[in-house]
């Protein structure tokens, strides 16, 4: 399409320049031949020379018209184009909506409780005397670390399960890591058993050592006197 309207234009802009050189060679061409009889003045008639061919202005008008066209053309040309050469739109991504129950309302994930079951399973035991059975089941809970806040206690009932047995030296490394990561209320009878286990194992100095850490972080516990009574200081 563009190529046409070059070609166009070219042609336009050849022929204006052909009118304007015959109207050149028109205007300066002289007649040559002559009669041989000399006619005075008065008697020789003014001539007037007829235009050949079109003039350079109307050869030029209808260029400027030809060029106002093409000119129309190729700017509807372009606004047209890029309708078709646009590429599609990508689709938004569709948000996923979480499973709905049958209701309607919003889905809530639910605790496993088969974790929670194997730390209820662990506690019967341990209350029923199956202090081996215990250890292995709160084992499981600790090997798995599920539930997560349920792990420190599972390792304080292990200690409670060796301690039971009469089996302190097994008891007190599980004590130990509950006074570092176990709560508050754990953490304060851990203590106390590990300086029970020292007093049993005949420890004394490890036994007065948790004893001073159970009087400066609990002073109120009532685990001091009775530590006391046992022969702490």
């Amino acid at each position: 399409m563009r190529n046409t309207f070059r070609f166009i234009i070219f042609g336009l802009l050849a022929i204006s320049m052909l009118g304007m050189a015959s109207c050149r060679s028109s205007r300066n061409t002289k007649p040559t031949t002559r009669n041989k009889q000399t006619l005075p003045p008065a008697a020789v008639a003014p001539t007037t020379v007829a235009p050949s061919g079109p003039t350079a202005k109307s050869v030029l008008g209808h260029a400027d018209s030809a060029l106002m066209r093409v000119s129309h053309l190729a700017n509807e040309e372009r606004e047209a184009a890029p309708l078709s050469e646009q590429p599609p739109m990508a689709e938004p991504p569709t948000m996923q909506e979480p499973p709905r129950n049958p209701w309607g309302t919003p889905y809530t994930p639910q605790p496993n409780l088969t974790d929670y079951g194997i730390f209820e399973a662990a506690l019967s035991a341990y209350n029923a005397g199956r202090y081996e059975e215990a250890i292995g089941l709160f084992g499981q809970v600790v090997s798995a670390g599920r539930p997560a806040e349920l792990v420190p206690n599972a390792y304080y009932w292990m200690g409670e399960s060796f301690y039971a047995m009469n089996r302190y030296a097994e008891a007190m490394p599980y004590f130990e890591y509950v006074t570092r990561v176990g709560p508050q209320y754990k953490r304060e009878m851990s203590l106390y058993k590990l300086s029970r286990a020292n007093l049993h194992l005949e420890n004394r100095q490890a036994a007065n050592m948790y004893y001073e850490r159970l009087r400066n972080e609990y002073p109120h516990s009532s685990h001091i006197a009775t530590l006391r009574k046992l022969g702490a200081r």
